[in-house]
Formats: structure tokens, sequence, C-alpha cells
């Protein structure tokens, strides 16, 4: 038998907001995400007009990595703005106006990555029915936080969360059952009342898991579950099955 669950906790991108198609995904080890850092060729351009923009992107991939690597085990958020002054850093641009070149570049990326993903009407609709009868929050990996609130904002569904983490914001990241926690503390729910929605097996699942929280993995692929990750308590093909197991 399905437990009740009064507190809902949902995932951003792969799962609340999708991607476009044309976005394409990068894979640096055990993590997966869109990118849309190839748009930023102009602005490369531009701001480093001598550096050929392989180099640029040889630079963000090294830095990727190593941010990644190093994200084990407390899995503390490094924030967009600091990762482009690493690669700046690692190109050998210095000087007064690095950290403006980073900033710059960092909100380009933003806005192209902010552009390209989409709120599905039928996501909409589910999220307004289920914040009328339940309490609901969102939890997400992101290295800027005013994108992602601004993403929710423009797609007219921000005011339905009742509670909205951002691993920006917050300083940690999942898995970190922390940031789970944080969400739980400002819904007034505890684990065993609450269950999470992600299209991650290492970062939704496992976090979830680690917080004592059921989690409900979004897999349309039917993907096998990576070895060595707890079981989720329910896999789906999409967002709109929630429904079905949170109604039971």
């Amino acid at each position: 038998m399905t437990p009740p669950y009064p507190f809902l906790l949902f995932d951003l991108f792969g799962t609340v907001v999708l991607f476009r198609p044309e976005v394409p995904v990068l894979q640096v080890g055990p993590t997966t995400w869109r990118s849309t850092m190839h748009y930023l060729r102009a602005d490369v351009q531009r701001e480093l007009p001598e550096t050929p923009l392989d180099a640029f992107e040889d630079a963000m991939r090294a830095v990727t990595a190593e941010i990644v690597a190093a994200r084990v085990p407390e899995h503390r958020e490094v924030l967009s703005p600091e990762r482009f002054r690493r690669v700046l850093e690692r190109l050998g641009v210095g000087g007064a106006q690095a950290g403006e070149k980073a900033e710059r570049l960092c909100l380009a990326h933003m806005g192209y990555l902010a552009s390209r993903v989409e709120l599905p009407e039928a996501h909409g609709d589910l999220l307004r029915r289920l914040a009328r009868t339940h309490a609901v929050a969102l939890v997400s990996n992101f290295d800027h936080g005013p994108t992602a609130h601004a993403i929710l904002a423009r797609h007219g569904v921000a005011d339905l969360f009742h509670s909205t983490v951002i691993s920006a914001d917050y300083g940690w990241r999942k898995p970190n059952p922390a940031i789970f926690a944080q969400a739980l503390r400002e819904l007034g729910g505890e684990p065993r009342e609450a269950v999470f929605v992600g299209d991650s097996p290492f970062d939704d699942v496992a976090g979830a898991h680690a917080a004592g929280i059921d989690a409900v993995w979004i897999n349309p692929g039917g993907e096998p579950l990576p070895k060595g990750l707890p079981e989720p308590r329910f896999v789906v093909g999409n967002l709109l099955e929630v429904e079905e197991i949170v109604r039971r």
C-alpha cells in the first residue's frame, strides 16, 4: 500500500521543465546534464578576442571536470560566475576586468540556457492541481539561483511552490541530504510524509534515500538503475504518472 504523501518535492530540470531536443547532453563522471555552452561562441570572441574558441572550450571542460570531481563527499555548490572565473584563470586571463568578463559570460550562458527550456502545459496543470491539495516544494541543483527563479516565474509556476531550494542559494547540492531536509523544514514536514520526484538516479533517488524520503524516478527510456544505488520506491515514464501515486 502506498503511504500518504502530504509533502511533494520536485526536481526542476528534466522533471518540471524540459530542455529542448537540440540542447546536447554532456557526461562528466556520473553526472549527466544539458549544456548550452556552444551558444557562447560570439560572446567568447567579444570578451576574449585573443583566445581561440577551442582553447576556451577545452578550459571549460577541464574546469567543469575538476569541479565535479571535487564535490564528493559534501557536494558543495560552485557558483556559475566562479566557474567562469576559473576558466579565465586557466587561460591566463587576469587583471581588474577578469571578474567582470566572467560575470558577463556567465549571464550570457544563463540567458541561452533559460531560453531553451520549456514547461509542458500538462506539467503546469499537474502542479496547479497538486498545489491545491499538497504542500509542494522544488529542490534543484543549479549553479545560478536568479536564473532558476526566473525560469519558474516566466512559466507562471513560481508561486505554486511553498518552498524553493536551489543549490546556488543553499550552498549544497543533491545528493547531500541536507538540501532535502531544508525543503522539508520550510514545508513543516517529516521525511516519512514526503516523496521526491526526479530524473537522476544519482542526485535524486540516492539523495532522497539518504534523507529518508521515498523517491519517484522518472525514467522515460527504461534505463537500468546504476549498480550500487538504492532502489526508488516508484519508477514512472513521465511526470504525469506521479498524480496516480500521490492520490492513491
